[in-house]
Formats: C-alpha cells, sequence, structure tokens
C-alpha cells in the first residue's frame, strides 16, 4: 500500500511539474539532497578520525570492526560479512562486498596462512558526500594531520596520502576529483 501511495504522490508531484503547476522537489527535499558544506565537513571528518584511531590496532570502523589484520581469517571475514559478491580470484586478490542501502563498501585481502593482509574501505554509493566523498587532503591535514608519505598511484591520477599508526600503514587514496576514492589498512 505504502509502494502505490508513494507511486500515486511522485506521478502527482511529476505530472504537475511537466504540466507546469508547481515545482518537483520540494526546497526541504532540495536542501537534504544538498547539504551545508558543515554537514559534509563534519561527518568527513568523524570518518577520517575513525578510520585513523582503529589503525592502530590493525581494524576498520564500521560493519567489520573486530576484523584484525593478521589475525582475522578468511572464515572470520565471511562468518561476519556473508559470502562475498566478488570472490577473489583470477587478477582479483580482493573478496570484495559493495556497498547497498547506505552500507559502506568493503575489500579483504588474504595471506597465505588466510589471515587478513590488507582491508579496503570503499565507503557508501548513497549520500557519498557525506562519507569517502566529503574527505579531501584540506579534511585529512586538518583531522590527523600531514601525512607521513604522499605517493602517486602508477597508472592513474591517484594520490596515496599514507598514515604510519604504528604497525599499520593507513592509505587515503584520493581521486582526480580532490576526494577520497577509497582507503586501504595494510601492515607495514
Amino acid at each position: 500500500m505504502k509502494k502505490t501511495i508513494s507511486a500515486l504522490t511522485a506521478a502527482a508531484a511529476l505530472s504537475c511539474t511537466v504540466f507546469g503547476f508547481g515545482t518537483a522537489i520540494p526546497a526541504k527535499a532540495a536542501a537534504q539532497a544538498n547539504p551545508p558544506a558543515e554537514e559534509t565537513t563534519s561527518s568527513s571528518a568523524e570518518l577520517v578520525k575513525s578510520l585513523y584511531n582503529t589503525a592502530f590496532t590493525g581494524e576498520m570502523p564500521q560493519q567489520v570492526q573486530g576484523l584484525t589484520m593478521n589475525k582475522s581469517t578468511k572464515g572470520d571475514v565471511h562468518a561476519k560479512m556473508g559470502e562475498p559478491e566478488r570472490p577473489a580470484g583470477g587478477n582479483n586478490m580482493f573478496d570484495l562486498y559493495s556497498w547497498n542501502m547506505g552500507n559502506p563498501g568493503y575489500g579483504f585481502s588474504y595471506n597465505k596462512d588466510m589471515t587478513i593482509s590488507e582491508i579496503r574501505y570503499f565507503g557508501t554509493g548513497v549520500e557519498r558526500h557525506l562519507n569517502l566523498g566529503g574527505v579531501t587532503p584540506d579534511v585529512l591535514s586538518d583531522q590527523i594531520g600531514p601525512a607521513d608519505r604522499i605517493l602517486t598511484v602508477p597508472f592513474t591520477d591517484e594520490i596515496d596520502y599514507i598514515y604510519d599508526t604504528g604497525r599499520y600503514e593507513l592509505h587515503f587514496v584520493i581521486g582526480e576529483d580532490q576526494t577520497a576514492n577509497h582507503v586501504n589498512l595494510r601492515a607495514r
């Protein structure tokens, strides 16, 4: 019933717009679609600090909290995350879990003993600007200081901002648009 009402509401809004009787997107909805810069910066800042702080223990926050580098196994990952959407194999070195319903995407690669060797965080697809899409070099510098190393990623136009966190490295891979494409956590 809700879907029918939503579909009718959407159709009514669209028909009013098509025929010039109103606007398709109310001002409140438009404001939600484009949050203020402070909201983007705040949520991105919180994400950066959370990723950085958990990296010291060889973990990442959110859905994968508790899966630890060089300790948790492929079986532990599958028990927590389910079967990967794209399992590692061939040229793909990662078990890949795509984002869905506002949940972030992840990738896991494994050592020969099947413990985690690298965790990749892809962020969310929905409202990405409130997640990795809001992480810029300036946000990194403001929240966790200057990177320990900055490298160019071969064969791409990406820049890798590397932070040493004890036994681990946290890599913020920044794309051409000057926002984070993904984040890697690996042993040093």
